[in-house]
């Protein structure tokens, strides 16, 4: 059994992830299926995410890895629950940066992602937290998972 094959028994799943983490997911490949089929996401996107800011700051976050990432960011369908590696890697990448913690969003994607290009995801990463942060105050729906 190669490497590969363990990396696909070893995926984690919608499930290991918080609601908001898994909302973010669901509406990154929202987002990118209908930008293929070329239709606008926004609309399926701020439903998915229970707002209109949320979904443009996700739309900056994904065009900004866009930018930067240095394959083509690889997601699973909508109504899949097993995360793809890259799904994975975004997942551990907000979680890192919602929390303010740099350092280990560093670890994470330092040896793929340039300086310039981590600093501008970790920042919209980071905002996107406050903005669930502030939603969360408001409505107790978001609640970032803590460890």
């Amino acid at each position: 059994m190669g490497i590969w094959w363990q990396d696909l028994i070893d995926r984690p799943d919608l499930g290991s992830a918080t609601l908001f983490e898994a909302k973010l997911v669901v509406a990154l490949r929202i987002a990118v299926f209908a930008h293929k089929s070329g239709a606008d996401p926004a609309p399926h996107v701020s439903a998915r995410l229970g707002s209109i800011a949320l979904s443009n700051h996700l739309s900056l976050v994904l065009e900004a890895m866009g930018q930067v990432w240095p394959e083509p960011f690889g997601v699973s369908r909508p109504c899949c629950g097993r995360l793809s590696p890259d799904e994975a890697m975004f997942v551990g990448m907000v979680r890192s940066a919602m929390r303010g913690n740099r350092a280990s969003f560093d670890r994470q994607t330092r040896e793929m992602i340039a300086e310039d290009g981590r600093t501008l995801i970790y920042n919209l990463m980071w905002q996107i937290g406050r903005m669930a942060a502030a939603a969360e105050a408001t409505t107790g729906q978001v609640r970032p998972r803590e460890g």
